[in-house]
């Protein structure tokens, strides 16, 4: 259970210049140290891929996305919609034992090429779904994120997420922050209307946790839970941490940053409204089985929303064209 303890504002953080972080942090001399060896970490790794980066190999898609989802029927189109707008090739889906109508709904994407769907029965099954993509189609594309749905790529520049990646091509890893939406004070989520226009209230800053896209061309050194927030590939005999969106490389879990100038975040809807939230938990996690996300853990992240972020909002008459065509 994590709970915001006044204690945490002073000897201890809780955020800084550019991060809200998942625990407390303390600045000892320890961390102090480890944030002085990371930088010349930096220097290596980047003269290590100046030097040695795989050039890139054709692929049946150049940008995909695997997820793994369980009754999510009524948020899988605009997802889908958002993200092919974005310039997503592909879809990987693991149905992970829905009893809604996501087939009904992914019929249309499947039928043009869009979606592989593929039935995922195991419980908890998301990092086992992840291995299989690993092992079955990870061939086909050059970069995937490994994706939840109610989680939004939202590039704040441009409009392609194929433009925006160009300059992460030599790195095997990088690493898109959170921002975090909560309920937006709704108690009740209104299914006629997108998920990305209804909630907008969010936390001042961005979460110290995120998502990837993972170049393929490198193999990924293991699968331990939370894999798909921080994932490390084997290269030259070292494994290698991912580069974030600041351009610096995440080591010892230290994330440095260029000020608080930056150009795409992870949107994720984490709560949606509260009878969303509740639903949700209930049936379960793909991760742990049985969710470990109560309401002490619900309010320690809703409280922390005293901010607001429009940035999605740039892409929301395209999107509802999209979904009402």
């Amino acid at each position: 259970m994590e709970l915001i303890n006044s204690t945490y504002l002073t000897d201890k953080v809780v955020e800084d210049d550019n991060f809200c972080y998942r625990q407390p942090i303390e600045k000892d001399v320890k961390y102090r140290i480890r944030s002085c060896v990371s930088v010349l970490y930096d220097w290596f790794y980047k003269l290590l891929f100046f030097l040695f980066a795989k050039k890139a190999e054709s692929r049946k898609y150049e940008i995909s996305i695997c997820a793994i989802f369980k009754n999510e029927a009524p948020f899988l189109k605009e997802w889908l919609e958002f993200h092919l707008m974005l310039g997503i090739d592909h879809f990987y889906l693991y149905n992970n034992n829905s009893e809604d109508d996501y087939l009904d709904v992914l019929k249309p994407y499947i039928d043009c090429g869009k979606v592989t769907l593929t039935e995922w029965p195991e419980n908890p099954g998301q990092i086992s779904s992840y291995k299989h993509f690993y092992n079955t189609y990870r061939k086909e594309t050059r970069w995937v994120s490994f994706l939840d749905l109610d989680e939004f790529i939202c590039p704040k520049l441009v409009t392609s997420l194929k433009v925006w990646i160009q300059k992460y091509a030599n790195y095997p890893v990088v690493l898109i922050y959170w921002k975090m939406f909560g309920t937006s004070g709704k108690m009740h989520h209104d299914y006629n209307k997108t998920v990305t226009e209804q909630y907008t209230v969010s936390w001042p800053k961005l979460y110290n946790v995120g998502k990837l896209f993972y170049n393929t061309q490198y193999e990924i050194s293991g699968f331990p839970l939370g894999m798909m927030h921080d994932l490390s590939v084997k290269f030259l005999g070292l494994h290698i941490p991912p580069i974030n969106i600041f351009g610096k490389f995440v080591k010892y879990g230290i994330h440095r940053a260029n000020g608080n100038d930056f150009d795409i975040q992870v949107n994720h809807y984490w709560s949606k409204a509260y009878d969303a939230y509740e639903a949700k938990h209930s049936r379960g996690d793909a991760a742990f089985g049985v969710s470990p996300r109560n309401y002490d853990y619900f309010i320690s992240h809703e409280v922390r929303n005293t901010s607001s972020d429009y940035t999605i909002m740039r892409f929301a008459v395209q999107l509802n064209r999209q979904l009402h065509r």
